[in-house]
């Protein structure tokens, strides 16, 4: 394979979905067919030094004049000597992939949701990003939605490859030691019935929305503990709310955690339902995926690459994300229909195993980057 130089603004140690993405790849490639150049962390020395492959960090846009990401195209030349890079993969659309030609090595890009969504309808937008498009060796998908978004913006689709994030079924389901005393330091007793969601705490993922369905949820299901895994900006507020609606003593707030199977795995694996219910369409969603390999069926919107994620009746349950009795309904029968939660949880499993396998992704991966 041709070495590859990554360019992007999400990588580890920063926590979430793109950047354990992209973490999985680069772990799974020829260490010396890969180089990274991401942001600036001031905690990366630890990971950095744990990785094989080299990682570079910088400032994307310190440059003096606009576009302040200019000042890229130096530090990329530098790295393609160093390195001898052959081809460059953008992890993500951003104006900075204006770059791509200029640097005289063939390019891939990868699209992901938001920062497709965030195209827009600005002239300006279109315009740069149908110009990446023509000049790119291939424009990688998450998810057939986002696809039809990359043809709809680019007017063509004969660049797009469609390859699903991927999940490490057995990974997730290693078995947790001592699993009720870790359940019970974070406030679980042994009857309750667990409600998960994982994720960055921002608006467009709709906490507050479940957050505020709870006292009417809980009058039917008194047991149900809302645990919430993630940080972000929203934390605060959250537990605000859930102190406001009177609900404190049934939403658990665990904050960030590493953003590694063995970290996550315990609290798939004591979730009975995971929701995922964001109100802006989603490119793919792997939290929905790894909740599924573990045996928790999802209720998440019927928008976007989720619709991909989750087999409505099948995997999970689709709703509509503005309607809260859709949403009240769900969550009640998978809480109360145990032959309904079985057959979504082992449905959920397999299909994750034949349709979303990890390895399988990354090889897709591989081959357009040959």
């Amino acid at each position: 394979m041709k070495k590859t130089l990554l360019i992007t603004c999400f990588f580890p140690p920063q926590i979430g979905g793109i950047e354990n993405y992209f973490h999985n790849l680069c772990s799974r490639m020829e260490p010396d067919k890969i180089a990274v150049l991401t942001q600036n962390d001031q905690n990366a020395k630890q990971f950095d030094g744990d990785q094989k492959y080299p990682i570079y960090r910088t400032e994307f846009f310190d440059g003096k004049f606009p576009p302040r990401w200019r000042s890229l195209k130096g530090k990329i030349k530098k790295i393609i000597k160093d390195q001898g890079i052959e081809q460059i993969a953008f992890g993500h659309f951003h104006f900075f992939n204006l770059l791509g030609p200029k640097l005289g090595l063939p390019y891939v890009n990868f699209g992901h949701g938001t920062d497709i969504a965030s195209v827009g309808a600005k002239f300006g937008s279109k315009l740069a990003f149908k110009r990446v498009y023509r000049s790119s060796k291939a424009f990688i998908a998450n998810s057939q939605f986002l696809a039809q978004k990359i043809a709809e913006l680019s007017g063509d689709s004969t660049k797009i490859k469609t390859i699903y994030g991927g999940v490490d079924v057995e990974a997730l389901n290693i078995p947790i030691t001592d699993i009720d005393g870790k359940k019970k330091l974070i406030g679980l007793e042994e009857n309750d019935l667990v409600m998960l969601s994982m994720g960055r705490l921002v608006e467009i993922k709709n906490y507050s929305g479940i957050i505020k369905l709870m006292p009417a949820i809980l009058q039917i299901i008194p047991n149900l503990k809302y645990v919430i895994v993630g940080g972000g900006p929203q934390y605060l507020e959250l537990v605000e709310l859930a102190s406001h609606v009177g609900v404190s003593n049934n939403v658990k707030f665990i904050g960030a955690i590493p953003d590694d199977p063995a970290s996550k795995s315990f609290y798939y694996q004591i979730a009975h339902i995971f929701v995922g219910i964001s109100k802006v369409p989603e490119g793919l969603g792997i939290s929905y995926l790894e909740a599924q390999a573990c045996r928790t069926p999802v209720i998440a919107s019927n928008s976007g690459g989720a619709a991909e994620a989750v087999i409505n009746g099948d995997t999970g349950i689709l709703v509509d994300a503005n309607n809260d009795n859709e949403i009240v309904k769900a969550i009640i029968s998978l809480s109360q229909d145990r032959e309904l939660w079985t057959k979504l949880a082992d449905s959920g499993q397999k299909r994750m195993g034949q349709v979303f396998d990890l390895k399988a992704q990354i090889e897709k991966i591989k081959e357009v980057l040959n």
